[in-house]
């Protein structure tokens, strides 16, 4: 018996320019992203088995030997069992590209220069390698970060060789502004999940917080994706409480109104990391206890509902006083109107990644 964990022990984690076990480090709370890294400088390269799990077995000896990987401190998928030192990889992550088809004034991508991800190293043929040489166990989860999983130009081949074929669970966040009619499939024959952050219950403000005019597009995606019971399963809506923008009841409502009528019963309750970063997690009671109000009313109209983020998590778990509701219409009036810090925090949405860099040029 000793201290591990599953993802770092049989888990992949595509980066742009690293490959790692896995994305879930907590050392980015207190000086930057510090996954626990395999290889450094990774494009893509074929590499053999054997060296792959000599790699990932210099994590798992630190556990054996009683410590810990700084990587892992204080990260809650440690897990003490009796672990078993079989070799295989079940557990896929791929988040080594940020183009996206749209501009959400959360993303922690929306200032790149988003042309450059067009260059990304392709995966096709490493994951091929692996699933060929049995490194990959059938029955593994993949996961899907990065951009916009839609948009990019592997998706079809990837969704083919791990969903429809049913050799894996598949995990899809989608913006749902263009739609797909191999992850339709995938949803509908075999075990292929998306997650579609809607954020909101009306085209104004999708507006404001995707910066793209794409409401109507979204609507009939969602339509099409929700056309089964099977598919209507498949798919997660998630509503991200952003300060000052959505962070009310009556928006919250009406995007149950739009869960309803597409026959969606799988909601999430979000709330944006930027802002738990800024606040180094200390989210304010209004947020909280905000969120615990949603919660209630989507489960009384016949919702399942989760937490998802794991600062929102941690935090929520947490006794919360209720505020009353003059402290309410307090707090949501200085949070909208007077906190400089979210201000800050959200002042790019004037502009968007691409009219910035536009701006820049321009004053140069």
């Amino acid at each position: 018996m000793y201290k591990n964990c599953k993802i770092l022990q049989h888990g992949l984690c595509f980066f742009d320019n690293k490959l790692a076990s896995c994305c879930y480090s907590p050392v980015d709370q207190v000086d930057g992203q510090c996954p626990p890294v395999l290889y450094d400088n990774y494009k893509g390269e074929i590499i053999p088995p054997d060296e792959l799990f000599k790699k990932i077995e210099e994590y798992s000896g630190i556990f054996k030997k009683g410590g810990c990987p700084r990587e892992c401190k204080d990260c809650y998928h440690i897990k003490e069992a009796d672990w078993s030192d079989e070799k295989y990889i079940d557990y896929i992550t791929i988040t080594h590209f940020s183009a996206c088809n749209a501009d959400c004034i959360y993303c922690t991508s929306n200032n790149e220069v988003f042309e450059k991800t067009n260059k990304v190293y392709p995966i096709l043929p490493i994951l091929k390698y692996f699933k060929e040489q049995g490194v990959i166990k059938q029955g593994c989860e993949l996961h899907i970060g990065g951009g916009e999983f839609t948009i990019y130009k592997e998706c079809d081949e990837l969704l083919e060789l791990f969903a429809v074929n049913n050799y894996a669970r598949v995990f899809v966040p989608t913006n749902a502004v263009k739609y797909s009619d191999t992850l339709f499939r995938a949803m509908d024959e075999a075990s292929t999940y998306i997650i579609v952050s809607l954020d909101c219950g009306c085209r104004k403000t999708f507006k404001t917080i995707k910066r793209v005019d794409a409401f109507d597009k979204v609507m009939d995606s969602l339509a099409k994706y929700a056309k089964t019971e099977k598919s209507k399963e498949a798919i997660r809506l998630k509503y991200i409480i952003i300060p000052t923008y959505n962070d009310n009841i009556g928006e919250f409502k009406k995007f149950l109104k739009i869960a309803k009528k597409l026959g969606i019963k799988n909601l999430i309750i979000d709330i944006d990391a930027r802002y738990c970063r800024e606040t180094k997690w200390q989210i304010d009671s209004y947020y909280i206890n905000l969120a615990q109000k949603m919660d209630e009313i989507a489960k009384k109209q016949g919702f399942i509902t989760e937490f998802y983020s794991f600062y929102f998590q941690s935090t929520n778990n947490k006794d919360t006083k209720k505020d009353n509701i003059f402290n309410q219409i307090y707090k949501y009036i200085k949070f909208k109107y007077f906190n400089n810090k979210i201000k800050e925090l959200y002042r790019h949405h004037l502009y968007g990644a691409k009219k910035e860099q536009f701006v820049k040029k321009k004053k140069l």
